[in-house]
């Protein structure tokens, strides 16, 4: 029987080697979503400069001739990842599409469906829902709170409120980007444990090193600041939590069936 030890390497060494096998596909996604992402950027950036993300007290400046451009790239690349992301899960779900309950499940919605199609347009609607989502937290609740709260830092200290454009432009794209991404968890849990990457078991078992993870990863996705950090770290955690309990309420109907 596997040693739960064993069970973090063979993780990694199995979504790794899938990885490998599937990196022209993924690299290709990700070159396309840069090349539509980057007009769409330009025009993201015109709704950003008059939404209500900026505070009544606070002005933006350009520092140098680059600046927007360089930023539009940015934007474009996180609209890469995003599809190259959804792509891999895609993949990975189709792992383990050929189990008993995940076709089950595809046959109550539609009994006509092919496992493999029908897996797939599951999860792009369920990404686009968690996206949602993970746009909805972004835009109702942690950047206005965030910009609020660091303007009125500034004017505590007496200070004016003179932003760059990159770095306040990248400030808010880096926390929409994070919350898109955090909100996908359901989805990259969900797959794994389909796949048979991983078990339930393990996760509940390995707990503090998860939440240890996933502090880490969100420092790296996030602005860094601990408020920031705490925003986005929080719905992983919630998150992973929710799919662990749908896994099990799932595996207990199909087991009483």
């Amino acid at each position: 029987m596997m040693r739960v030890e064993e069970e973090p390497f063979l993780i990694l060494r199995s979504i790794g080697a899938r990885l490998r096998v599937r990196i022209g596909l993924i690299a290709g996604v990700a070159m396309v979503g840069l090349v539509i992402g980057y007009p769409v950027a330009g025009e993201g950036l015109e709704w950003l400069l008059s939404s209500s993300f900026l505070p009544d007290d606070a002005s933006i400046v350009v520092l140098h001739p680059m600046e927007v451009i360089l930023l539009r790239l940015r934007i474009a690349s996180y609209v890469g990842l995003a599809l190259a992301l959804l792509v891999f899960s895609i993949d990975l779900l189709r792992m383990g599409s050929g189990s008993e309950l995940v076709e089950d499940t595809l046959s109550d919605l539609n009994e006509s469906i092919i496992p493999h199609v029908g897996s797939a347009i599951l999860v792009v609607l369920c990404s686009l829902g968690l996206a949602g989502m993970g746009l909805l937290y972004s835009f109702e609740f942690v950047v206005p709170l965030l910009l609020q709260y660091l303007s009125a830092d500034a004017s505590s200290f007496g200070l004016s409120t003179t932003w760059q454009l990159e770095a306040w432009a990248g400030f808010i794209l880096s926390l929409i980007g994070a919350s898109v991404l955090v909100f996908q968890t359901p989805m990259l849990v969900f797959s794994l444990l389909r796949s048979g990457t991983i078990t339930r078991q393990g996760v509940t078992s390995r707990r503090r090193e998860i939440w240890f993870a996933t502090a880490v990863f969100s420092m790296l996705v996030s602005p860094p600041d601990p408020l920031s950090l705490l925003l986005i770290a929080l719905p992983v955690v919630l998150l992973m939590e929710a799919t662990l309990l749908l896994d099990f309420v799932l595996r207990r109907l199909y087991s009483q069936r």
